[in-house]
């Protein structure tokens, strides 16, 4: 339940996460958009752009973006305008984090209202490296365990590009996955509160 007298400025909304991002999703997308560009569906075709392979389209990764503020206003409110800039692409793998942060709250002309920064993440993975786990320590792994993704060995990921990790514990094993960040989106958005 989103009330406008319980948020306040600097107030992020949960995230709403999607993914990972899959290439027969980006043929079906297709489908029913009408945006047949072959960038987003065709390996080869992608390439020859100079893309390294095959990428989202913009406008379902807004979709996700919107999605984030609707679910979290639900019944309260109301999305009312949006205002984005796309900042880098999506891949086949990535994990699609969409944010919202309240900039500003007003009233004007008897409603309630909020200024939101929105912003939208693509985390792209690159390795996982599994190790024993014991009681002291962490053993490097004797059997090569590393994972590498399509990133990298497509060279997906920028010079200067965040990289984080998750570290996953299973038993007597963990696993460390390291991720590239970048904001494949940013924007604002205004919402209306009923309550």
């Amino acid at each position: 339940m989103v009330s406008f007298n319980e948020l306040e400025e600097g107030y992020k909304i949960p995230p709403y996460i999607k993914g990972p991002i899959k290439r027969e999703q980006l043929v079906e997308y297709a489908k029913a958009s009408g945006d047949g560009n072959p960038i987003h569906t065709n390996e080869s075709i992608a390439v020859m752009a100079g893309l390294k392979g095959v990428i989202a389209h913009g406008l379902l990764d807004m979709a996700f973006l919107i999605q984030a503020v609707v679910n979290w206003l639900g019944e309260d409110g109301e999305l009312k305008d949006v205002d984005v800039q796309f900042r880098g692409m999506v891949r086949p793998g990535d994990m699609v984090h969409s944010k919202a942060k309240v900039l500003k709250k007003y009233e004007e002309g008897g409603k309630k209202f909020l200024d939101l920064e929105i912003w939208q993440e693509a985390l792209t993975p690159i390795a996982t490296i599994s190790s024993s786990l014991t009681a002291d320590k962490i053993e490097p792994p004797a059997d090569g365990s590393l994972k590498l993704y399509e990133a990298a060995f497509r060279g997906w990921l920028r010079d200067g590009q965040n990289i984080i990790f998750e570290r996953k514990k299973e038993d007597n094993k963990i696993e460390h996955t390291f991720y590239g960040v970048q904001n494949s989106i940013i924007g604002t958005a205004k919402v209306e509160l009923f309550k």
